[in-house]
């Protein structure tokens, strides 16, 4: 309804300014000075090389207040519009009839696929505060794209032929075969003292590469018993992934796409100009992607990327544009797939096989990569090859959402080193709910406070990860985590539960329509009509944080709303019943917004 009352009053602006619609509409944004203001003044300014100050009184003048707008003045250069208290409750109804679906668009059946993978960690260890972060930016990300009306596809890319899965197979057969506890933390404790004797020892270095090579060839019990481990690794992971409430769709495994589509994928990258055949010098015998010179790339040292090497493999940047050859349903889909896990959400996850069925999985229109920032190159090559193999679609769709590191106070993680031990994604949730228990009054029922504790430091932790744009790094502090007031989850949160505790203690049934508005009434309702567009924002700029701010500024404006508008004790039934409406509409959008970021609200805090 936001949007309609914006489109009625663009195309009253666009008759008297006698400019376009879609101008007009551009240049209506929320309550500079009124409820909702219009720059087209400054718009109108460049063309007619006047003051915006002096046209936008002049176009005030001759607009015609609507059912929705009581008044409509310029203040400077903006044209400003004041809404009548039936449009407050206008807005107020339509939340609590749409309720849940409120934000959300109607998906289209012919909707474009969106792929998006994530979080793509090695099958060897446990997710450790970084991979997390892969993690809840992907699922957010997916949640989103779908609320604001795109068929998502969330896909994982497991890499069970790489060196680190060589070793921790090795040492699996000949250092220690017995796991004990959590799967993917035993193999994880395992790979950080196999890594210690790969430095060490010159015959265990060769006995990997020895192991790595038939883990390549397949059809092998080496090949059968990689797989088998990372299998066990990633259903580890997953039980981690499943606590924050992370799903999936499909898993591809390295393997198969070498085994299914490698070949076919450099056939297609070798027929045609997009790279070449180095004859001399030290790529002699590679196909190489010639960027010396070229765009973004004119000012790198070294910036030719070899995709295939001379014995006709390929490194990780070719093997991943044939990947996403596949993603764009440029190769032909031969996977075949089974299911792999049966999720707590109810969905199955399927991974890629030997055996199964065919299924419509890849064939995206547009695919978005949540890998971290120093990745960037490798994704930029991506996108100039697809450029040369005249995808220029398909490269403009291609998008990394690269995120910065999360570190500890004292510096970075390694895997080979251990230094995440005590920073895993499993041990963070544990200490999350231990802190949040203690602060749980001790009469609740334990089951009670277990559920509130779970909720709460979930919350807390994907709150505090979300918040912060994926362009910023993160250095985790238990104290930001797990804050229990202002900046955090928990205080969005316990917005909601009050909402739900001030309804809970009113017999009166909440009526939207009240003869006037005060302040903070308004205030907060405009607050609320914004979840649609704050939706469509984040689905375009592929970002949690805007959802993050936008729930913190419902809570903050309830709050105020809370202070200066007594609910239950209001003066008269129909303030009272109004603001019963406003209290029970504020509790919807912070339960949707909360949602989008992966976060569940108790019903007590």
């Amino acid at each position: 309804m936001f949007n309609q009352i914006k489109e009625e009053i663009a195309k009253d602006i666009a008759k008297v300014a006698k400019c376009d619609f879609e101008i007009a509409f551009a240049s209506i944004e929320n309550g500079k000075f009124g409820d909702i203001s219009s720059k087209i003044a400054f718009t109108l300014s460049k063309e007619r090389k006047e003051n915006p100050a002096k046209i936008a009184p002049e176009i005030a003048k001759e607009l015609q207040k609507n059912q929705w707008v009581q008044r409509i003045e310029a203040t400077g250069p903006y044209i400003n519009f004041y809404f009548s208290p039936e449009t407050y409750g206008k807005i107020i109804e339509e939340i609590l009839k749409r309720e849940f679906e409120y934000g959300r668009s109607k998906g289209k059946s012919n909707a474009n696929k969106i792929m998006i993978e994530f979080p793509s960690v090695n099958p060897n260890k446990p997710w450790h505060i970084g991979h997390l972060r892969n993690g809840l930016l992907g699922d957010s990300v997916a949640r989103i794209l779908e609320a604001a009306g795109h068929k998502v596809e969330r896909m994982d890319y497991i890499d069970d032929l790489g060196l680190q899965v060589a070793q921790s197979l090795w040492g699996f057969l000949n250092f220690d075969a017995k796991p004990h506890g959590k799967f993917d933390m035993w193999l994880g404790e395992q790979y950080v003292g196999v890594s210690k004797k790969f430095e060490e020892d010159k015959d265990i270095v060769e006995q990997v590469r020895e192991t790595l090579k038939e883990m390549e060839e397949g059809n092998n019990e080496i090949a059968n018993a990689a797989r088998d481990l990372t299998e066990k690794c990633v259903k580890a992971q997953y039980e981690t992934a499943f606590n924050y409430g992370i799903y999936h769709d499909v898993l591809v495994f390295e393997s198969d796409i070498m085994r299914v589509i490698f070949k076919a994928g450099i056939e297609y990258i070798k027929k045609n100009n997009a790279i070449e055949l180095e004859t001399e010098g030290k790529n002699a015998g590679c196909w190489v992607v010639k960027l010396e010179g070229e765009g973004e790339f004119a000012n790198m040292e070294n910036p030719d990327k070899v995709l295939i090497r001379s014995d006709g493999t390929a490194v990780y940047t070719g093997k991943d544009v044939i990947f996403h050859l596949w993603k764009f349903g440029q190769l032909k889909d031969e996977f075949t797939y089974e299911p792999f896990i049966v999720q707590p959400n109810g969905k199955t996850a399927y991974k890629t096989s030997k055996k199964g069925k065919q299924m419509n999985h890849g064939n995206a229109q547009q695919c978005i990569n949540v890998i971290g920032v120093e990745q960037a190159y490798p994704q930029k090559v991506i996108a100039e090859v697809f450029r040369r193999l005249n995808l220029t679609q398909q490269a403009a769709n291609h998008h990394h959402l690269a995120y910065e590191q999360v570190g500890l106070p004292e510096g970075k993680f390694s895997g080979r080193k251990g230094t995440w031990l005590g920073y895993t994604a499993d041990e963070l949730l544990e200490e999350a709910k231990e802190r949040v228990m203690q602060k749980i009054k001790p009469e609740i029922e334990q089951t009670e406070k277990e559920e509130i504790s779970r909720k709460v430091a979930v919350g807390a932790i994907r709150f505090a990860f979300l918040k912060i744009g994926s362009e910023k790094k993160i250095t985790f502090k238990w104290e930001d985590a797990l804050n229990m007031e202002g900046d955090s989850g928990p205080y969005a949160q316990y917005a909601y539960v009050r909402t739900k505790s001030i309804l809970a203690k009113s017999k009166e049934a909440p009526e939207a329509i009240a003869p006037s508005y005060n302040e903070s009434e308004k205030q907060l309702t405009l607050k609320l009509a914004q979840l649609p567009q704050i939706v469509e924002k984040a689905a375009k700029e592929h970002s949690p944080q805007i959802i993050s701010t936008y729930s913190l500024e419902v809570a903050a404006l309830f709050s105020s709303f809370y202070n200066a508008s007594p609910v239950l004790i209001a003066e008269d039934e129909k303030t009272r019943k109004s603001r019963l409406a406003i209290t029970k509409a504020t509790g919807i959008v912070l339960k949707n917004s909360l949602e989008l970021l992966g976060i569940e609200c108790p019903q007590k805090m």
